[in-house]
């Protein structure tokens, strides 16, 4: 069984429409992801864990599915970047987690070191509208990258150059 953690609200801010919902009830745009989520995992292997940002947050977990889909919210004073980089790091077999979040800065990196596979949100919605088998290989299969993957690439060989190499 595959497994995926997600930063909830980068996934989100990468969608238009659930960008929309987001703006105008935070819960409403939570449940929507959620609702999405739901029917992706009823259709897969899959065991997905979606991290928010969130102490005191609207807790809504109708959109559970249990064993397979958790919500996890961050505690007061901590960031949901800080949740999944801890939930990988103390994973033991953090190799078998795909991460999902194009938050390279603080998230990719940090993922990345500690052995999982990241994987950018638009990617993952563009597979996910499609109902297509979401992976670790970012354009395998021959799916258009977004312009949200585009930006990330753009600005990963921005700082490779800028490093000299």
């Amino acid at each position: 069984m595959q497994r995926y953690i997600i930063d909830g609200y980068n996934v989100i801010y990468a969608d238009p429409a659930l960008r929309r919902e987001m703006l105008a009830d935070s819960r409403r745009g939570r449940d929507a992801l959620l609702a999405l989520l739901r029917e992706w995992v009823g259709r897969r292997d899959v065991d997905v864990t979606v991290v928010f940002d969130g102490a005191g947050a609207a807790r809504s977990h109708a959109s559970a599915v249990p064993g397979r889909l958790r919500v996890v919210y961050s505690r007061r004073g901590r960031r949901a970047d800080d949740v999944i980089v801890e939930t990988v790091r103390r994973d033991p077999n953090p190799r078998g987690i795909i991460v999902v979040s194009s938050d390279e800065a603080d998230i990719g990196r940090a993922v990345r070191d500690a052995g999982a596979r990241t994987l950018g949100a638009g990617t993952f919605l563009g597979r996910l509208s499609r109902g297509a088998r979401v992976h670790d290989g970012a354009g395998e299969g021959g799916e258009k990258p977004t312009h949200i993957d585009v930006d990330y690439w753009l600005r990963q060989f921005e700082k490779r150059r800028d490093d000299g190499a």
